[in-house]
C-alpha cells in the first residue's frame, strides 16, 4: 500500500517547511510601515479628499481655471477619470484650527505622499515647498519609492491651502491619501518605507548581478554544466527587475523599458524553471518547448501592451510564470520524494515563497497601478512589490548548491591527482635537488673562470701600472693615494675578498693593514680592540663593506689633514651589535663646516647598506670621531646597494 503524501515525508522536513511558511506570512507585518490613524490620531492627518484640476498649466495660470476643477477622492486612478492627461493639480484647504491641533512647540511638520505614480510637486500657500524632480522628459520615476517634504517652520494664520502638481506619463497616474503631520511621526516611517523600497532593492540587484556574474564564469570554464548558464540568464532577468524598483530616470524610452522590464519577469521564470531541470538531471523537452514558447509570446505582446497602453494584458500573462513556478515546485517535490535528496527540498521551499510573492505582486500592481478594485484584503494598498524580496532565497540555495557542485568537483580532481603526485614528488624532489646542486657547481666553476680572467688583466696592466706609479710620485699624499688603489685592486681580485670570515679574523687583517698604512706616514696607530670578540662569522658583504669604510677613514686622514700626528681606532661587540669608533687629532675645523664629499657619502651609504647608523662627531681641541654601527645578524640591508 503506497504512503500518503504527508507521511512520505518526513518530520525534519515537515518542521522546515512549517519554519518557511510562518516566516514568510509573518513578512509583511514585520517589513509593512503602513500608517494606522488610530496609533497616530493627534499627530497626523490623513487627507482623503480634494479638488482636483487635470491640466498642465502652471501655478500662476490657475486662476483662470477656476470653474474647472473637480470633485476627487484618494486613492485615485487616472484611468478613471483623466485618461488623457500629463499633469494633474490636486487642491486641498487646511484650517488654522487643523493646523494648531498638529502643531508642536519647536517641531516642524511634514507633507507625505507614500505612493503615487509618477512624480509631484508641492507648493503651500504659493509657495514651492518640494519637488520630486525632473517633469520633462525622461520624467523622474518614483512609482515605487515615497516622497517626503517638510513645511516651512513659520505658517501665516488663517486657512492654508495645499497644492499638489502630480505628474505622470500616458494617462497613467495614480495616487494614495496624502498624509500631513509632525516630522518626528512622519519622517521615521518614510525613511523605513524608502529603506525597504528603495535601497533594498538597490541591495538585492547587486548581490543577484554578482551572483549571476559568477555562475556565468563557472559555465564559460565548464560548458557541460549548462545549470550554470540558466542560472545566470535567471540572474539577468531579475537584476532588471530589481533595477527597475528604485531607478529614478530611465535610459531609454519609458514605454521601451516598460517592455523589457516585463520581458525580463518571464525570462527569469524561465530560466529558473530550465535550471530547476538541468540541476536535478529531469528531463521534459515537451514543457521546455512550451515555457520557450509562453516567452516568445510574451515578446510582442508586452510590445503592443507597453507601446498602446494596454497595461491591464501584462497582469494576465505574467500568470502564466505563477503557472511556471508551481509546475517547478511540483516537480523538485517529485525528486524529493523519489531521491530523498535535500536538493528538491530546497528547491520547494524557495520556489513556493517566490510563487506567492509573484501572486501577491501581480494582484497588488493591479489593484494599485492598473486601479483594479478587489476589495479583498483591508489595508492592502500599503503594501508593496515582495519578489525580490523572496527571489534572492533561492538565488542563495542555487549559489550554495553551485559552490557545493564546485567544490565536489574540486575535491574529486584533487584526490585523482593527489596519486599521481605522491608517485612523482619524490622523483621531483631529486631532480630539483641534482638541478641545484649542478647549477651551483656551475655558477661557481663560471664565477672563478670570470675571477681568474679579471685578476690576470688588471694585475698585468692596472696593477703594474699603478706600481710604478707608486715609486714615481714625490708627494707622499699621492704615493699613498696610489698604494691604497693598488691596495684595493688586490682585494677586489683576490679569492679572500670574496668569502666571509670569523670576526676575530677580519679584526687581525684590519689591524694588520691599518699599522701597515699609519707606519709608512710616519703617524702613530693606537689601536684598542679585544683580541677576542666572539664565535661570529661575518657575511662577504659584511667583511667587504667594513674593510673598505675602515680604509676609507684611515686614508681620508692621511691624505687631508698636514698636522696629524695620531689615530685611534677602537673596535667593540655590544650584544649583536659591533661599534667602530676612529678618531685623528688633524681636524682644522669644526665638522658642521666640512664639505661633504663622495668619500663621507660612500661611508653613509655602506652603513646604510649594512643597516647601520653612521655619524661624524667633534671631540676637544684638533680630535674629530668618525663612528658607525652594524647589526651582527645583518639586521634589513639595502641590498640593492653594495658599493
Amino acid at each position: 500500500m503506497r504512503k500518503s503524501i504527508l507521511q512520505a515525508i518526513d518530520l525534519k522536513t515537515k518542521v522546515l517547511f512549517s519554519m518557511v511558511l510562518l516566516l514568510y506570512v509573518a513578512t509583511p507585518f514585520v517589513l509593512n510601515p503602513s500608517l494606522q490613524p488610530a496609533e497616530h490620531s493627534g499627530d497626523i492627518l490623513i487627507l482623503n479628499a480634494a479638488q482636483a484640476l487635470p491640466l498642465d498649466v502652471d501655478l500662476e495660470a490657475l486662476p483662470e481655471h477656476q470653474a474647472q476643477w473637480l470633485d476627487v477622492e484618494f486613492p485615485l486612478h487616472w484611468r478613471d477619470q483623466f485618461t488623457d492627461s500629463r499633469a494633474v493639480w490636486y487642491r486641498m484647504q487646511i484650517s488654522q484650527q487643523t493646523l494648531d491641533s498638529l502643531a508642536s512647540e519647536g517641531e516642524r511638520l511634514g507633507i507625505y505622499l507614500w505612493r503615487l505614480n509618477q512624480t509631484a510637486d508641492v507648493w503651500l500657500n504659493g509657495l514651492l515647498i518640494g519637488s520630486g524632480g525632473r517633469t520633462e522628459d525622461p520624467m523622474v520615476r518614483y512609482w515605487n519609492s515615497p516622497l517626503y517634504f517638510n513645511l516651512p517652520q513659520f505658517l501665516p494664520a488663517g486657512r492654508s491651502e495645499l497644492l499638489i502638481k502630480h505628474y505622470a506619463e500616458r494617462g497613467w497616474g495614480s495616487m494614495e491619501p496624502v498624509v500631513l503631520g509632525l516630522d518626528s511621526v512622519l519622517r521615521p516611517v518614510y525613511e523605513q518605507r524608502y529603506f525597504i523600497q528603495h535601497d533594498l532593492a538597490l541591495g538585492l540587484f547587486v548581490f543577484v548581478l554578482v551572483t549571476g556574474g559568477l555562475s556565468l564564469l563557472i559555465w564559460v570554464y565548464r560548458r557541460q554544466e549548462s545549470e550554470s548558464l540558466w542560472f545566470s540568464i535567471a540572474s539577468l532577468g531579475l537584476s532588471f527587475y530589481c533595477l527597475n524598483q528604485f531607478i529614478r530616470y530611465l535610459p531609454v524610452s519609458s514605454d521601451l523599458w516598460r517592455w523589457l522590464s516585463n520581458i525580463s519577469i518571464d525570462l527569469w521564470a524561465v530560466a529558473v524553471f530550465l535550471f530547476v531541470l538541468r540541476s536535478m538531471k529531469i528531463g521534459r523537452p515537451r514543457a521546455e518547448r512550451l515555457a520557450f514558447l509562453y516567452l516568445g509570446l510574451g515578446i510582442p505582446l508586452y510590445f503592443y501592451a507597453s507601446f498602446y497602453s494596454a497595461f491591464d494584458i501584462n497582469i494576465y500573462f505574467h500568470l502564466g510564470s505563477i503557472w511556471i513556478g508551481i509546475y517547478s515546485f511540483y516537480l523538485s517535490f517529485k525528486a524529493y520524494r523519489r531521491t530523498a535528496d535535500l536538493l528538491p527540498v530546497f528547491y520547494c521551499f524557495a520556489i513556493i515563497l517566490v510563487v506567492i510573492a509573484g501572486l501577491h505582486d501581480v494582484l497588488m500592481q493591479a489593484a494599485v497601478n492598473n486601479g483594479w478594485h478587489f476589495g479583498l484584503l483591508p489595508g492592502f494598498e500599503n503594501h508593496f512589490n515582495f519578489t525580490h524580496f523572496a527571489a534572492p532565497l533561492i538565488f542563495v540555495m542555487i549559489a550554495i548548491n553551485l559552490m557545493k557542485r564546485f567544490v565536489l568537483s574540486m575535491n574529486a580532481a584533487d584526490e585523482t591527482n593527489e596519486q599521481l603526485e605522491l608517485r612523482v614528488a619524490q622523483a621531483r624532489d631529486e631532480l630539483a635537488a641534482n638541478y641545484k646542486a649542478m647549477e651551483t657547481v656551475l655558477k661557481a666553476q663560471l664565477a672563478q673562470t670570470e675571477r681568474e680572467r679579471i685578476y690576470r688583466d688588471l694585475h698585468d696592466d692596472v696593477g703594474s701600472k699603478l706600481l710604478s706609479l707608486f715609486y714615481r710620485l714625490d708627494r707622499e699624499a699621492d704615493s699613498l693615494l696610489a698604494k691604497s688603489a693598488l691596495e684595493d685592486l688586490r682585494d677586489i681580485v683576490s679569492h679572500r675578498s670574496l668569502e666571509g670570515c670569523s670576526l676575530n679574523e677580519a679584526l687581525q687583517q684590519w689591524h694588520a693593514e691599518a699599522e701597515d698604512r699609519v707606519r709608512d706616514a710616519g703617524i702613530r696607530l693606537d689601536w684598542r680592540c679585544e683580541s677576542d670578540l666572539g664565535d661570529f662569522e661575518l657575511t662577504e658583504m659584511q667583511r667587504a663593506q667594513l674593510r673598505r669604510m675602515l680604509r676609507e677613514v684611515i686614508s681620508n686622514a692621511l691624505l687631508h689633514s698636514n698636522q696629524l700626528t695620531e689615530i685611534r681606532v677602537s673596535i667593540e661587540r655590544v650584544g649583536e651589535q659591533l661599534h667602530f669608533n676612529i678618531d685623528n687629532n688633524g681636524s682644522y675645523s669644526p665638522v658642521s663646516e666640512w664639505q661633504v664629499g663622495r668619500g663621507i657619502s660612500n661611508l653613509r651609504v655602506r652603513a646604510r647598506n649594512l643597516a647601520g647608523s653612521f655619524e661624524l662627531l667633534d671631540l676637544t681641541g684638533d680630535w674629530v670621531r668618525v663612528s658607525w654601527s652594524v647589526p651582527l645578524d645583518g639586521g634589513q640591508p639595502d641590498s640593492s646597494r653594495s658599493d
